[in-house]
């Protein structure tokens, strides 16, 4: 009986795991908010055309943001002057971006920005 109970609950483990990986390269898209604050906005915009590139190879698209781009309409100052959002196919597209070089490109050239991912609704 325990040991039925034992291999019930690791297949249950087993198939919400993998029902999450395949929601993920599957699922619904996602939407990306990235902010920064950039300091020396000529080097940043010449390093631009390779962020782009592993947006668009991984099925990623800008819908908006730029420098300065944005206006607090209520709530606390924001930290940053570069705002970007990206819609992604799904999130394994997204996570695909990151490991080909967009989370290295961050780290270089982001100046401690900051991501936000958010699942997008499905139209009805």
């Amino acid at each position: 009986m325990l040991k039925s109970a034992l291999l019930l609950g690791a297949g249950i483990a087993i198939g919400a795991g993998a029902i999450h990986g395949l929601h993920a390269a599957t699922g619904a898209q996602v939407y990306t908010v990235y902010e920064a604050n950039i300091t020396d906005e000529a080097s940043y915009t010449k390093a631009l055309p390779e962020v782009e590139k592993y947006i668009k190879e991984n099925g990623g698209t800008r819908v908006g943001g730029g420098f300065n781009k944005t206006k607090l309409i209520s709530g606390q100052p924001a930290v940053g002057n570069r705002y970007v959002l990206v819609r992604w196919e799904n999130e394994g597209a997204f996570d695909k971006a990151m490991d080909a070089g967009l989370k290295a490109w961050i780290d270089k050239h982001g100046n401690g920005a900051r991501q936000i991912l958010v699942e997008g609704v499905e139209a009805k």
